[in-house]
């Protein structure tokens, strides 16, 4: 299983970059940021892997100043792999 993590530095700014998705019809919820990602408030959005282009768009066209990043987590084995995309 693969889903991809958008990761802010604002909790307000992830809670509104959801609600952008979600009014895009973007299926998304916001999670606790994976601890291996080492960045963040805490808080970022979390959606399917098949979205990642219509996303990165979105985050470009929001253009949040507190952008922290995009990271595909990956369940392998029972274990999770975070890795920066």
């Amino acid at each position: 299983m693969e889903y991809v993590v958008v990761a802010f530095r604002s909790r307000e700014h992830t809670v509104r970059f959801h609600g952008l998705l979600q009014s895009s019809g973007i299926s998304s919820e916001i999670i606790n940021t994976p601890k291996e990602a080492g960045v963040g408030c805490g808080l970022s959005v979390k959606t399917k892997k098949e979205n990642f282009s219509a996303v990165k768009k979105a985050v470009h066209y929001a253009s949040f100043s507190t952008f922290a990043g995009f990271f595909l987590v990956s369940l392998i084995g029972g274990k999770r792999i975070v890795r920066s995309i």
